[in-house]
């Protein structure tokens, strides 16, 4: 019988050595649930695991991109929600509001306007974590002054009263919106603006009459100028002859005068004389009447929208003065001498200016500026209001009120065709899609990634615990045969 050689038991414990290697090495997939604790060990699958891992990272990187620009898309929304409620409630107001001016010469929706006027601010000056949102890249800047410099300015720099009595000045003139009225010869009355190319005042835009035996001619000249003239055939009460006259802030009205036999004429009227010269001496008292109530009711709500409009372009426009009355041209304002409201970036597209890379290749152009039209009509119409005061002295005040809460209703609706408040939400809601989207399609990329990479790196237990039990019964069994081995001795056969 062959008796077992050292040979023999130099392999039985390597046999045994690479048992317990392999016990170890299942004991530590169990433990860390990995197949094995280094990239080496994967094999032909190391390229494919340090990839996914890499895209895995790369998708978490985006992630985190999406949910802060989520978080200040919605943040921006939220804001102009508030800003479109304010919005509504001043569009509402200045439809239904009555002139009842409280003692500070302001109606309630005057003084409700001010106090809005300081939550749009606020809400324009909104920042999310260190950065404004309606600042475009000047991401540091509250873009929007505070509402008590922007109205009143201080002892340096012109707010926006100011720039609204200088612009009233100017438009108003000697009263009669800088026509000028004059008789050169008995029976005939010429109206014409006092400067050919002044921005200010009323302007001449059209006239019609139905006045008998009279002549009307114009607007015509340099500057401008509308010539009546009558004759020894005097008109018929009840004819008339109307001017239309362009207002400062582009939209229109019309002076009308009616002949009456009456004396003394009533409002809008004028007495037929005895002949040309006194009718046409009658007819220029009326006009000069009608005149300047016109400018103390629709001249003057006009100015001070247009004034509104010009101290929130950028620049500033304001009249060229002193002295205002008779000023002939608008200048630009500076940062040394008017309150500049919007302190924010002003280049490139107003709403696009952050960038987001959200994808590979992949990228969404975001935000909103407080110098957006549609965003500044608001604050302006808050403004406007807010700056606007009276006497309560004047009949033609309550006129003028209505006419100038007709303009802010107006501007409100955006009836001028410009971008809406809506619109600008909607765009940043269409923003907040895309970046949901984009979220989704991270977060199943991120998941598939993830099973493959557990499929590749992750070791089965059940798998690991049977190779493990496999593997205890064959080294059980070596020791066995280890140990019989070892008390083999020739002694026993002899």
């Amino acid at each position: 019988m062959q008796i077992s050689s050292y040979a023999q038991s130099v392999t039985m414990r390597s046999s045994i050595n690479q048992i317990q290697t392999q016990l170890a090495d299942l004991q530590r997939q169990l433990t860390s649930g990995l197949k094995t604790d280094s990239y080496a060990g994967l094999g032909d699958a190391r390229s494919l695991v340090l990839a996914l891992t890499n895209q895995v990272s790369q998708s978490n990187s985006y992630l985190d991109t999406i949910q802060l620009t989520q978080l200040r898309v919605k943040s921006s929304m939220n804001a102009l929600e508030s800003m479109h409620k304010i919005a509504s409630e001043m569009k509402t107001g200045s439809l239904s509001s009555s002139f009842e001016l409280t003692a500070g010469g302001q109606t309630n929706l005057q003084i409700t306007s001010g106090m809005r006027l300081s939550e749009l601010v606020d809400l324009m000056n909104l920042s999310v974590g260190d950065r404004q949102l309606f600042g475009g890249k000047a991401t540091q800047t509250q873009p929007v002054v505070t509402s008590n410099l922007m109205l009143n300015g201080d002892t340096i720099h012109a707010g926006l009263k100011t720039v609204i009595a200088q612009r009233s000045a100017a438009d108003l003139g000697d009263g009669l919106g800088r026509l000028a009225l004059t008789s050169a010869v008995p029976g005939s009355v010429s109206i014409a603006e006092d400067v050919d190319g002044s921005p200010f005042g009323f302007k001449l835009a059209n006239v019609s009459s139905t006045l008998s035996g009279t002549t009307v001619t114009g607007p015509v000249g340099t500057p401008p100028s509308v010539d009546v003239d009558f004759s020894a055939t005097l008109p018929s009460a009840g004819q008339k002859v109307s001017f239309e006259l362009n207002l400062p802030d582009g939209t229109k009205t019309t002076v009308t005068l009616t002949a009456t036999n009456a004396t003394p004429a009533g409002a809008g009227e004028f007495t037929i004389g005895a002949d040309a010269a006194t009718t046409a001496t009658n007819f220029q008292a009326a006009l000069d009447a009608t005149l300047k109530t016109e400018a103390k009711q629709t001249l003057v709500s006009a100015s001070a929208v247009e004034a509104t409009d010009n101290f929130f372009d950028n620049p500033p426009m304001r009249v060229d003065g002193p002295p205002y009355d008779t000023a002939t041209a608008l200048i630009a304002g500076t940062p040394d001498n008017t309150v500049i409201w919007y302190q924010g970036d002003t280049s490139g597209t107003p709403g696009n200016n952050f960038i987001a890379t959200v994808g590979q290749g992949s990228q969404v152009a975001y935000g909103a500026r407080a110098d957006q039209s549609a965003i500044s009509t608001v604050i302006k119409s808050a403004a406007l209001l807010a700056a606007v005061s009276y006497t309560g002295n004047d009949v033609n005040e309550t006129k003028a009120y209505a006419e100038l809460t007709k303009r802010t209703a107006s501007a409100l609706n955006y009836n001028d065709g410009s971008q809406s408040l809506q619109s600008v939400m909607t765009d940043l809601g269409l923003k907040s899609s895309t970046l949901d989207t984009a979220q989704n399609k991270l977060n199943a990329q991120i998941s598939t990634s993830k099973t493959v990479l557990a499929d590749t790196q992750n070791a089965d237990p059940y798998d690991v615990a049977t190779k493990l039990n496999t593997l205890m019964t064959q080294l059980q069994a070596s020791y066995q045969v280890t140990s019989s081995l070892s008390q083999l001795s020739l002694v026993k056969f002899i």
